[in-house]
């Protein structure tokens, strides 16, 4: 079982969200997936749960945070409980539903088999990693029936959030339950459980939209005077410096750890212990362009960003997921329902919803007619780096439009940040 992720913290990174990845290893990768020589599985659009089973109570539990690993999970009475507002219905019915239905598929095999895979004392709790797609809990795109789409597993030491990732136990996982059909004796609601699913693009993917976006790549890169060893952080860090840095006079060693700061490199030093004892002009700047830096980097980010997401839309371009029955018709109504959020939102949004509409819509080239697909994205591993990325087209900006039209809709989320998992494949 190869890994999609293999030694990351879990977070599923876009090709632009990994620094130290190089513009050689970028222009590689992007050239293998227009080839068809990397394998990618179909990113699906549901809602993030962690779930595990104790062989001993003959009884499963849910996380949805660090907490709920240190307590070993939490019952369906506690699920009921924490999604108890009335505008989290729809999610609770989902998450308890989601649980009832893994129990039943667990508990179906032989007492042995869940006793090896799932007892603590086999190396830790044993958390499956899973998406939860429920038909009457949609997100952006409305799947046709009721899916657990699990992603992997991570063992957490009794009575911790210290996980570590265990690819042999989701091979188990998947080998026991994959293909499982269950009914929900709680909700009669038959769930579909499925481990990570291949999804093949070429006869449907837009060579030459993805080509133009990979010339648009080699265009940029000259504009900015990188080679293909240089990293997305080396481009970032130039910025940075060009932009903002310019009017301050300080060492290479002071220079380096801002710019570790303004990246939020993993150890960079606090801002406080950067500018302590600079004059109080120089200090209060550097600390306000700290502030600041997420907007910063983004602003700085977005022109690679939106030659990904081109070569994103031409990748997706017509296909329809494995499990949408209707691709078409779904595509037809996103683009009904996106085009009237862009108008309500023009027309009567403020200043900051206008322009992040603006950011969103110009993804889209300002087009409804770029959603051709109901695939939120594809997952792989790429073999130059060893780490599992994501790609996505249409779907995050239709995602942020159809969010800014009905705030509401956000609410009704789980709102709690999913726990960070490694993602495997077959």
């Amino acid at each position: 079982m190869g890994g999609l992720g293999g030694d990351d913290s879990g977070h599923l990174n876009h090709l632009y969200e990994d620094y130290s990845l190089t513009f050689g290893e970028l222009k590689s990768t992007l050239a293998s997936v227009i080839n068809s020589e990397i394998t990618l599985y179909e990113k699906v659009d549901g809602q993030n749960l962690s779930l595990t089973h104790d062989p001993r109570s003959h009884a499963s539990y849910a996380a949805r945070n660090k907490t709920d690993i240190k307590a070993r999970g939490i019952d369906k009475k506690q699920l009921n409980k924490r999604y108890s507002d009335k505008s989290k219905e729809r999610v609770r019915e989902a998450f308890t539903d989601a649980l009832v239905a893994f129990n039943e598929a667990v508990t179906d095999l032989v007492y042995y088999q869940r006793f090896q895979t799932f007892d603590s004392d086999q190396g830790g709790v044993p958390f499956v990693n899973l998406e939860v797609m429920a038909v009457d809990n949609p997100n952006v795109i409305k799947y046709d029936r009721n899916y657990l789409v699990m992603h992997g597993v991570t063992r957490y030491k009794s009575g911790t959030a210290q996980g570590r990732s265990c690819k042999s136990t989701f091979q188990e996982i998947t080998k026991l339950i994959n293909g499982s059909i269950v009914k929900s004796p709680d909700s009669g609601k038959v769930w579909f459980i499925k481990g990570p699913t291949e999804i093949d693009l070429s006869r449907t993917l837009n060579k030459g939209l993805m080509k133009k976006a990979l010339k648009d790549l080699a265009v940029f890169m000259k504009e900015n005077h990188l080679e293909d060893d240089d990293t997305i952080s080396d481009y970032l860090e130039n910025q940075i410096v060009v932009d903002h840095l310019k009017p301050f006079s300080m060492t290479s060693e002071v220079e380096s750890a801002f710019l570790n700061r303004m990246l939020d490199v993993p150890g960079a030093l606090p801002t406080p212990s950067i500018v302590k004892g600079m004059n109080p002009i120089m200090r209060s700047a550097l600390s306000d362009l700290a502030r600041d830096r997420r907007r910063i980097v983004r602003n700085a980010i977005m022109p690679l960003e939106l030659i990904i997401n081109k070569f994103g839309i031409g990748l997706l371009e017509n296909s329809h997921s494995v499990f949408v029955d209707d691709g078409p018709g779904q595509v037809k109504e996103l683009r009904a329902r996106v085009k009237l959020a862009v108008k309500r939102l023009f027309k009567d949004g403020n200043d900051r919803t206008k322009s992040v509409l603006k950011m969103n819509y110009d993804k889209l080239d300002n087009d409804v007619k770029m959603i051709t697909s109901t695939v939120e994205g594809v997952v792989f591993s790429s073999p130059l780096t060893g780490k599992s990325y994501k790609i996505t087209g249409a779907f995050a900006p239709v995602n942020q439009i159809l969010g800014l039209d009905n705030p509401a809709f956000a609410k009704s989320r789980a709102v709690e940040k999913p726990l960070a998992t490694p993602l495997y494949v077959a």
